[in-house]
């Protein structure tokens, strides 16, 4: 056969021929079967010449795998953002944090929340709600508080410790999540985030001012007092004297240098119309803590939403959404 040789099988007991096996044999360029080939049709078509490189132009270099990854967030890094938002907003849903500090890598938040817990700085505590589904929520024991104050970045930052009130534990978690969606609107126009101070904070501030004056006047300087205190941390005040405190106050800096704040409220559906126009008044990002209490406070505030059709009711419906009004 042509271009191949025939190979017998060597070492064959008995004298039949075993079976033969084909391998292949290169051509040689001045074999007598090559010169009496009938010659192949020349290749017609071409590959277009490349472009060459200007001398003037640099050499194009591929990043290395260190610029590559300079850009992402070493995972001690992350389990440090991780315990400054829980000291920070007291409490936070694991759901939460999963998508915000772990860029929603399940195993990687576990792995990290598990490292915290096992150096005592967080404590897990499930939640249970009244339609009988359970959610997770993270909180700092008295070392993580202290290890996110020695870490901080501002010094006027405060950083809590504890449970508040149990039946407001769905509401702190929520609150996590409203204050990161303006941040994520800040960020996105540049500005940065100085501080976050929580209704917490802000109501000691105030009281303890009028306190001071009750001490000192009476309970006619401690109402004044209130008042004025109010007004120099910017916060709205009814005809009754009662001071409206948002859930979460974002202090931050423009692209200029320029300081500004967003007070966020999470609010539910026995919220009141006065109180909630009172807070839409001074300018209070209102977020509704799902479905039924966005339908009441729209109706409340007389907002008309359009009627969705077609929905289909299947499906669990998410306790915690929130939905900006």
């Amino acid at each position: 056969m042509r271009g191949r040789e025939v190979e017998a099988r060597s070492g064959a007991r008995s004298g039949r021929a075993g079976p033969v096996r084909f391998k292949p044999v290169p051509h040689s360029l001045g074999s007598q079967d090559d010169r009496s080939q009938t010659p192949s049709k020349p290749n017609t078509r071409q590959r277009p010449a490349r472009s060459r490189r200007s001398s003037n132009r640099a050499p194009r270099q591929r990043p290395s795998r260190r610029n590559r990854s300079a850009d992402r967030i070493d995972f001690k890094q992350r389990k440090r953002q991780a315990l400054d938002d829980v000291a920070t907003y007291r409490v936070v849903s694991v759901r939460d944090l999963v998508e915000r500090r772990f860029g929603g890598n399940a195993f990687a938040a576990r792995k990290g929340i598990d490292a915290l817990k096992n150096e005592g700085l967080l404590h897990e505590h499930t939640v249970r709600v009244k339609s009988g589904k359970t959610f997770r929520v993270l909180f700092a024991s008295q070392k993580g508080r202290r290890q996110a104050w020695c870490s901080r970045k501002n010094d006027d930052q405060r950083y809590w410790c504890g449970l508040a009130k149990p039946s407001e534990i769905r509401h702190d978690a929520t609150v996590y999540r409203a204050a990161h969606s303006e941040i994520a609107k800040l960020e996105k126009a540049g500005s940065s985030v100085k501080r976050i101070q929580l209704d917490y904070e802000m109501k000691s501030r105030v009281s303890k001012i009028a306190e001071r004056a009750r001490a000192k006047d009476g309970g006619e300087s401690a109402f004044l007092a209130k008042i004025e205190a109010a007004k120099q941390m910017n916060l709205p005040t009814g005809s009754d004297g009662k001071v409206h405190y948002p859930d979460a106050r974002i202090e931050y800096e423009d692209e200029q240098g320029n300081p500004g704040r967003v007070d966020v409220e999470v609010t539910s559906g026995n919220y009141r119309s006065k109180g909630l126009q009172a807070k839409l008044s001074a300018g209070f990002k209102l977020y509704a803590n799902g479905n039924a209490a966005k339908q009441r406070i729209a109706s409340a505030l007389g907002i008309r939403e359009p009627k969705r059709g077609g929905g289909s009711k299947s499906g669990a419906s998410r306790d915690e959404e929130l939905f900006e009004l």
